[in-house]
């Protein structure tokens, strides 16, 4: 897959906002941010950090060939729980489980294992995101306003999106919602691949650079900024 460099500016500036939003999240932990904490602003910035990471992912699936994204679900999945077992081990007040990465990953994994065989009119991309809606609030046992109960909950199936009442993660994707949102960029892809939308030339900007290490910085970005909080509110504030 040639690179497009647009894709990777817009990974780019997800990254930054994702770095920010941490930034705050751990400063928050010594000075009440009042908006910040636990506020609507906050959960639409988490939110769209979130839906632009797996609707990237879900357009970069279609250049790939699906045992290229088999595999780099695997390599996803894997790093994912390399971060629950750190956390586990580490502090389990910062338990990650089936966090972004695994969420991620089960998406490129399940999307590679259909590709072949998909056919679906891209322009059945709305059906998505309204599902993503619709079952946004599953893993909470609400579908939109409805609240609902089932045995799958008492199974603690958490990776599909029905935790029992004692599962805890400090970042939790589930297939359900987060596979449609994902499926939605797959589809949009295909419509903005059909009109050569991404034929034009983008440079390999700042922005772009950034973006083409993704992974790595953030695997690494949240212990360089706890590191650097908690050394100036304890040592120089």
């Amino acid at each position: 897959m040639k690179r497009n460099y647009l894709i990777d500016q817009i990974r780019g500036f997800t990254i930054i906002s994702m770095v920010l939003f941490h930034l705050c999240y751990d400063i928050n932990l010594y000075r009440n941010l009042a908006w910040y904490d636990n506020t609507l602003f906050n959960h639409i910035w988490q939110l769209s950090i979130a839906i632009a990471f797996f609707t990237i992912s879900g357009i970069v699936s279609n250049f790939l060939s699906y045992q290229s994204n088999i595999k780099r679900g695997i390599k996803i999945s894997l790093l994912g729980f390399l971060i629950s077992a750190i956390t586990y081990f580490f502090d389990k007040d910062l338990l990650i489980l089936f966090g972004v990465l695994n969420g991620l990953g089960l998406s490129m994994i399940l999307t590679g294992l259909i590709q072949k065989k998909l056919k679906i009119d891209p322009k059945f991309s709305i059906v998505f995101l309204v599902l993503f809606i619709i079952f946004y609030r599953l893993p909470n046992k609400q579908i939109l306003a409805f609240n609902i109960d089932s045995k799958l909950y008492d199974m603690n199936l958490f990776p599909l999106g029905f935790p029992n009442d004692s599962f805890y993660s400090t970042d939790y994707f589930p297939i359900i919602p987060w596979f449609f949102i994902y499926f939605f960029g797959l589809l949009i892809g295909k419509i903005f691949i059909k009109s050569k939308f991404f034929n034009k030339s983008y440079s390999n900007n700042l922005l772009a650079k950034i973006g083409q290490h993704s992974i790595e910085i953030y695997l690494a970005h949240q212990v360089i900024i706890y590191l650097l909080v908690y050394s100036y509110f304890n040592f120089l504030a």
